[in-house]
C-alpha cells in the first residue's frame, strides 16, 4: 500500500487476515481463516455472505465484508447488499463491515513495525451492518477489530454449537450461509446436543451440499422440517417454487404471516435430494 493514494480493497483484507492470524498466535487463541472468491459471494443457500471469515477458538466466529475506507467513505460500497446484511444480522448471522482507518496500515508500512498486528488491528474498525449505516461510516461509534477481539470471552462466546458441529461432521464440509443460518438463525435445534454424524450429513445436504442450485427443493425442506419443525421457516428464502416459471418472487428472509406446511410422514433417512425441476432462481 504506497503511501499517498488510495488503499485497494483486496491491500486491506490481506492485512487484516494476516495480521489477525499472527495476532491470535500471539495470545493463545486458536484461529484459521478462510478468503472467498467472488463467485463464492453472495446470499444464497450456498454461498457466504462476506469476503473472509475467521474462526476463533473454535466457537466464535469473525464474518467479514472488507472495505477500502478513505476521506470518510467506504469505497466500492454496494446499498443492496447492506440491505440484505441487514436481514442477514436481523436473524443472528454475525457479518460485520471491516474497514481501514489510516491510508496506510502498520502492516505495509517500512521497516514493518515488531508490533505490526495489534498496531494494524487497532487501525481497523469493525461494524455491525445496522450501525454503519451507509457509505459514510459512523465510526466513532465503531470499535476496532483488535477491541472486540480482546472481548471475546475467554472459551468462545455463546455460540458453542459451531465448535459442536465440525466436531461432528467431516471436515471437507463447507460452511455456507444455509449451515449459519442453522447455527445462528435457529434456536430450538437439539440435534447438536448429542452430534449424530449421520443425521448431520442429512441435514447438510438439505442445506445445500450436493444439489443443483441454491435453493431447496421440496423433498429437501420437507427433511428440513422434521429435524427443525417450524424453525424451518427460518429457510423459506431458500425454498423454490413448485412452478420454474412462477413470477412470485420470495423474500430475503420470511415475513410474519410466511408458512411451510410441516410434513409428519417425511422419511429422515429419504436421500432423494435430487431436484424436482433444473429451473433456476438467481439472485446475484
Amino acid at each position: 500500500m504506497a503511501r499517498g493514494r488510495t488503499p485497494q480493497e483486496n491491500e486491506v483484507q490481506t492485512a487484516i487476515v494476516a495480521s489477525l492470524q499472527v495476532y491470535c498466535h500471539s495470545v493463545g487463541m486458536r484461529c484459521a481463516a478462510l478468503e472467498y472468491y467472488p463467485n463464492q459471494q453472495g446470499g444464497s443457500l450456498r454461498k457466504v455472505c462476506a469476503d473472509f471469515l475467521a474462526t476463533l477458538d473454535d466457537s466464535t466466529l469473525l464474518l467479514a465484508e472488507t472495505k477500502a475506507h478513505a476521506n470518510g467513505e467506504l469505497l466500492s460500497f454496494d446499498d443492496a447488499q447492506l440491505i440484505e446484511y441487514l436481514e442477514f444480522e436481523s436473524v443472528g448471522f454475525p457479518i460485520a463491515y471491516v474497514y481501514n482507518t489510516v491510508a496506510k496500515l502498520p502492516y505495509y508500512q517500512k521497516p514493518q513495525p515488531e508490533n505490526y498486528p495489534a498496531l494494524t488491528l487497532q487501525a481497523v474498525n469493525r461494524s455491525v451492518p445496522s450501525l454503519l449505516p451507509h457509505r459514510y461510516p459512523d465510526y466513532p461509534k465503531h470499535t476496532t477489530l483488535l477491541d472486540w477481539l480482546n472481548s471475546i470471552p475467554a472459551g468462545g462466546n455463546q455460540t458453542s454449537r459451531f465448535a459442536r458441529i465440525f466436531a461432528a461432521i467431516r471436515a471437507e464440509a463447507l460452511l455456507s450461509n444455509g449451515l449459519m443460518m442453522l447455527i445462528y438463525g435457529t434456536s430450538g435445534l437439539k440435534i447438536f446436543d448429542e452430534p449424530n454424524p449421520k443425521k448431520l450429513n442429512l441435514l447438510l445436504r438439505s442445506l445445500g451440499r450436493g444439489v443443483y442450485s441454491s435453493y431447496l427443493n421440496h423433498a429437501q425442506q420437507r427433511r428440513l422440517a422434521y429435524f427443525l419443525q417450524e424453525e424451518a421457516l427460518a429457510f423459506n428464502s431458500w425454498f423454490q417454487p413448485v412452478d420454474p416459471n412462477d413470477p412470485q418472487t420470495y423474500p430475503m428472509l420470511p415475513g410474519p404471516d410466511d408458512s411451510v406446511p410441516p410434513d409428519q410422514n417425511i422419511d429422515p433417512d429419504d436421500d432423494d435430494d435430487r431436484p424436482k425441476s433444473r429451473g433456476s432462481y438467481p439472485r446475484n
